[in-house]
């Protein structure tokens, strides 16, 4: 279902298998940031949104 809203990152993270596929293809450094985000992330559009302006980090 497109749209759908979820309690949080981990609830969309387990239910929603784009949204995993999305996260996992994200370097360590924003996944670390979106998951302190996490309460915030309720839908793949927040998720993409939190990734594209998360702060990128020089390893």
């Amino acid at each position: 279902m497109f749209g759908r809203e979820y309690r949080n990152l981990a609830d969309l993270l387990l239910n929603n298998e784009r949204a995993k596929h999305f996260y996992k293809s994200l370097p360590q450094d924003i996944q670390q940031i979106l998951t302190e985000n996490g309460s915030e992330i309720r839908t793949m559009a927040a998720l993409r949104h939190f990734a594209k302006t998360a702060p990128k980090t020089d390893d």
